[in-house]
């Protein structure tokens, strides 16, 4: 990987996994920090070497070739003027929108706030904890979910993950299998719930 030709911050991110991600905030930091660079070197390297398809039966990532990408880093400002990772819109699609996931401070203090369409907060949580103050409703939600929804049209189920910088959107992933499917509910009922929600023809 030729670091010279990458902007001063970035994301590498596997494309064949879950959780195979490293934030490079300051490249030269990155670089210099012998450390922080073997740790990313090796997580990568670990995620390169993982079959996802032999692990949980993914079948859609049986034939990728595994591979690293780099993107954008995308950075919000919060409340006291500090740039910070965006909240992470995950939306769950059965035929239409059912659920809508925020995942916020996903690499310091995780927390998953879970709403239907209309912004209710949902009673169970699903392997991280709800936020104590969940998110407010964004301003542009019914585009985000008419984003959703058009692209899952095609498909049974499709998880869209969406990015909310500054009232633009940007799409960040398509998942058909949620945590690998391995993911608890609480309480657990919700689990058969979501499920039932699952139309195979």
């Amino acid at each position: 990987m030729d670091f010279s030709k990458l902007p001063q911050s970035f994301v590498l991110k596997t494309n064949h996994d879950c959780g195979g991600v490293v934030l490079v905030k300051d490249k030269e930091s990155f670089l210099k920090d012998s450390k922080t660079f073997n740790e990313a070197m090796t997580k990568l390297t670990q995620h390169l070497n993982t079959n996802f398809y032999t692990l949980y039966r993914e079948w859609h990532y049986k034939d990728i070739e595994p591979r690293i990408f780099v993107e954008e880093m995308l950075l919000e400002t919060n409340a006291n003027g500090e740039a910070k990772v965006p909240s992470d819109y995950k939306i769950h699609c059965f035929g239409k929108t059912q659920y809508i996931q925020v995942d916020t401070d996903r690499f310091v203090e995780h927390t998953r706030s879970v709403f239907d369409e209309n912004w209710n907060v949902m009673p169970f949580s699903l392997c991280y904890p709800q936020s104590t103050m969940p998110p407010s409703k964004p301003l542009n939600l019914m585009t985000m979910l008419m984003i959703a929804t058009r692209l899952s049209m095609p498909f049974a189920m499709l998880r869209v993950d969406l990015y909310n910088i500054q009232g633009k959107i940007i799409v960040g992933e398509l998942t058909f299998t949620h945590g690998g499917g391995t993911e608890r509910f609480t309480p657990n009922e919700w689990d058969r719930k979501l499920g039932d929600l699952w139309k195979l023809s």
